[in-house]
């Protein structure tokens, strides 16, 4: 028997490996939106919204994982923490609606609401993976009187975080408001 066919059978697993590891790394997952609608007749002709900023953030703080003989163990996350606005999560909300010919100006919570056809409103749950990366978005989109909850649409990054798209409201809010202006 040739003494390097072992040798070469090994370069040739340690290769598919390899190319089994970077196409895992280069294929991440998105995360998922769920867009649900509450109004039975939905009217999306909206001229003027309103969008309610929030006063912070929330933050999942990273935790480090072990290296075990059988794999690598990530311990659950912590609850999220409050913390200062992390983010323009606001401003990409303003720029997406007014891409979709609604005017938008972004109000504190405690603004006087008048003459607006849809409000909205959102929640972002950020966490640390070199950068900053955004865990979980609500929007939730309520009429201009605000009494009446239309939809809520909800970004989560993918359930096995460790392999994602490193997630924006850039890259996720376009596809929320698409989801909410255009019901299937």
């Amino acid at each position: 028997m040739n003494e390097e066919s072992p040798i070469l059978a090994s370069n040739f697993r340690m290769r598919v490996c390899s190319l089994l590891l970077l196409a895992m790394l280069f294929s991440s997952c998105a995360g998922t939106i769920k867009t649900t609608n509450y109004a039975k007749e939905p009217n999306r002709n909206f001229k003027k919204a309103c969008i309610i900023s929030t006063e912070g953030s929330k933050y999942i703080k990273f935790r480090f994982g072990v290296l075990t003989p059988f794999g690598i163990y990530v311990p659950a996350d912590k609850a999220a923490i409050e913390h200062s606005t992390i983010g323009n999560t606001a401003e990409v909300i303003k720029q997406e609606l007014e891409n979709n010919g609604i005017t938008a100006t972004i109000a504190a919570a405690d603004t006087v609401l008048t003459d607006f056809d849809l409000i909205i409103e959102y929640n972002d749950v950020w966490r640390w993976d070199f950068k900053k990366i955004l865990d979980h978005l609500d929007l939730f989109f309520i009429s201009g009187t605000g009494d009446q909850l239309l939809a809520k649409s909800s970004f989560s990054i993918y359930k096995n975080k460790e392999l994602h798209n490193f997630p924006t409201p850039e890259k996720e809010v376009p596809k929320m408001i698409k989801e909410f202006l255009n019901p299937k």
